[in-house]
């Protein structure tokens, strides 16, 4: 998330709005109260190509193996878990997720990262179809600016904030790994 040109076009919502950090700090108050963290990374195989991103950007964006493809420091934890497979915005093509999701018999799931209107609200969408409970946190995300931002949390109708996000989860033991 710090070098490349996706993080050039939303880094002044990031740095504005405190993402990264407020992500950081959210996900080890997750862990801390018993939630299971799971991280749907893009990432491309340049000799592959499978899907239509990595195919209309040759493979070179989020590309499988370089500092195109790393997470955030600090994000990943041992036991998180990390989806396999994906292949397009929406973190469900292709993956691993929905099986995790479901072997681990978790039936909320949070949505945090970038940008929001894309990748973010894609994957929402298709969780609610697929019968989630979905929610987004509105501190632990960014889109290209802040009107972009505004659209995707109305549209995800779910928006709730990392106060809200940390009163849900202290009140459901249902939501606790």
């Amino acid at each position: 998330t710090e070098r490349g040109i996706l993080h050039f076009l939303i880094r002044r919502q990031l740095k504005s709005r405190k993402v990264v950090s407020k992500t950081l700090e959210m996900v080890q108050e997750s862990r801390r109260q018993g939630v299971r963290i799971i991280h749907a990374p893009l990432i491309i195989d340049p000799k592959k190509k499978k899907g239509w991103y990595a195919k209309i950007t040759f493979g070179r964006f989020f590309t499988k193996n370089t500092w195109k493809s790393e997470l955030t420091p600090g994000l990943v934890a041992e036991d998180d878990e990390v989806v396999e497979g994906r292949t397009s915005f929406d973190a469900f093509k292709d993956s691993n997720l929905e099986e995790i999701l479901v072997e681990k018999g978790i039936r909320t799931v949070f949505f945090c990262g970038f940008t929001t209107d894309q990748c973010v609200l894609k994957t929402l969408g298709s969780a609610r179809k697929k019968g989630f409970e979905v929610y987004l946190i509105s501190d632990c995300t960014a889109a290209l600016n802040s009107f972009s931002q505004k659209r995707a949390e109305k549209k995800a109708k779910s928006t709730i904030s990392m106060e809200e996000y940390y009163s849900l989860i202290k009140a459901s033991p249902v939501i606790r790994a």
